[in-house]
């Protein structure tokens, strides 16, 4: 399944891809993209089978190119009604690939997946330290939001 993505006019054009789910098929190219080579295959295969996790991988000529991991919550309303909300919750580009905005198409076919859910808002956590991609997710339109309490188990 190809998502619809809004090409942005630049000087130079972006590579060749298309953005798709990903599959079992893909697990491989998917591992090869995580930093932790030891844990990655686990890591992967636990995506691919949580129900509320969908990966979103950017296709080139050259394999996968990159992944979004969309993780979605559907919560309750006070009216008996409910809401979704769709996590970004990890978002990795071939580190020969960075710079050729394959991030920002995937992030914007992450936004356009959530829109045709009928999500009401997409989140990225990002820590204080991870400065390049809070100004990437800033870029992007995303604001800071402080309604989050966290309590390690």
């Amino acid at each position: 399944m190809s998502i619809v993505e809004a090409e942005e006019t630049r000087a130079a054009p972006p590579p060749p891809i298309r953005v798709r789910l990903a599959g079992p098929r893909d697990g491989d190219a998917l591992c090869t993209l995580l930093d932790n080579p030891e844990h990655a295959r686990e890591q992967v295969m636990t995506w691919l089978a949580s129900p509320g996790t969908t990966l979103l991988v950017a296709q080139g000529e050259m394999g996968v190119l990159g992944v979004a991991v969309l993780v979605t919550r559907v919560v309750p309303r006070p009216d008996g009604a409910i809401h979704k909300i769709v996590e970004v919750d990890n978002l990795v580009v071939r580190a020969d690939q960075r710079g050729r905005r394959i991030g920002r198409r995937l992030l914007a076919a992450a936004v356009e997946w959530s829109r045709q859910r009928r999500a009401v808002q997409v989140e990225a956590i990002v820590g204080d330290v991870n400065r390049d991609a809070k100004r990437f997710y800033e870029s992007f339109g995303f604001a800071r939001a402080s309604d989050r309490l966290v309590l390690a188990a």
